[in-house]
């Protein structure tokens, strides 16, 4: 599966993700790879087009209509970091998304195309991914 980071999140954590997820036969690249700078709906659809199937991002696209109805269409899957995760360094950041990681590709592969899950600021015994409301 194909998953893309976030440009609010630093390229050397898909690149951490990318080497980590070759065992399972996942490829994560980050969005500064080939859309650097794009309007999210832009970004969407290019991502749909070069394969991407997962967006890991710490924006909230769940909040606007426009977005989801986006996502929706594209059959896009988003995890959205909750917002405790602003507040995480880069190292427990890397740390609890690592973690987080094999939920977040098990959910992937189970879900409909087009959902979008909220990922919490908690480590991942404690959390569980719960679908985007709104």
């Amino acid at each position: 599966m194909k998953v893309q980071i976030d440009e609010n999140l630093p390229p050397a954590l898909a690149r951490a993700l990318n080497a980590i997820s070759a065992i399972d036969d996942h490829e994560v690249i980050h969005v500064s790879d080939f859309a650097k700078g794009a309007p999210d709906l832009e970004l969407f659809q290019r991502a749909v087009d070069s394969g991407v199937k997962v967006h890991v991002t710490q924006d909230h696209h769940h909040r606007r209509m426009v977005q989801k109805e986006a996502i929706a269409r594209l059959g896009l899957t988003v995890f959205e970091l909750a917002s405790g995760w602003n507040n995480m360094g880069h190292y427990q950041k890397a740390a609890w998304l690592i973690e987080w990681w094999p939920n977040i590709m098990d959910v992937a592969k189970l879900t409909t195309p087009g959902s979008i899950y909220v990922v919490p600021a908690c480590n991942a015994r404690r959390g569980r991914l719960k679908p985007a409301r709104r």
